[in-house]
């Protein structure tokens, strides 16, 4: 495994994540949801919203769409318990791989009535169905597997890892 980004690049980067949506929602009145995808960013979204500056709401889901590293159907296994109607969403994750997760949680969250969703996440894969995105890394789609801030192995395990690593060999 190879380190992508040392522990304090990563938390300076969230911090300037940060900064960028406070001034984006600076005096705006329009009330906003941060919604952590479980289980990957956990971490992330711990770190990200101890750095906004303004009153917001917090909420998570989980959807499942990967057995191992295969896709399947994406399904969610918690949902929203927040009233999104009219609000400002920043929907955060650890990576946005193919992009139909969080395009299928976008279109979600628009139907529910959300004002604005916007993506916010660990590491970007270049993809065509989310281009537009918060991100910490931005890497090409045949990019290796990631474990680590959130992020596990096939098995599981190294999310408890503080910061990004790169498997060989995938």
């Amino acid at each position: 495994m190879k380190k992508v980004i040392s522990e304090s690049a990563l938390q300076a980067r969230i911090i300037q994540l940060a900064n960028t949506i406070n001034q984006i929602e600076n005096h705006n009145e329009t009330p906003v949801v941060f919604v952590g995808i479980l289980n990957g960013a956990f971490m992330f979204f711990s770190d990200l919203v101890k750095y906004i500056k303004f009153p917001i709401e917090i909420d998570f889901v989980r959807v499942k769409s990967y057995d191992g590293q295969n896709r399947k159907e994406i399904k969610f296994t918690k949902d929203l318990e927040t009233d999104i109607n009219g609000k400002n969403i920043y929907l955060v994750d650890d990576i946005i791989d193919s992009g139909h997760t969080m395009k299928f949680l976008i279109d979600h969250f628009k139907e529910r009535g959300a004002k604005n969703v916007t993506p916010v996440t660990t590491i970007l894969k270049e993809n065509l169905v989310i281009q537009d995105a918060l991100y910490i890394l931005k890497y090409p789609q045949n990019s290796p597997w990631f474990v680590g801030y959130g992020m596990d192995h096939e098995d599981g395990t190294c999310r408890n890892i503080e910061t990004i690593l790169e498997l060989d060999g995938k």
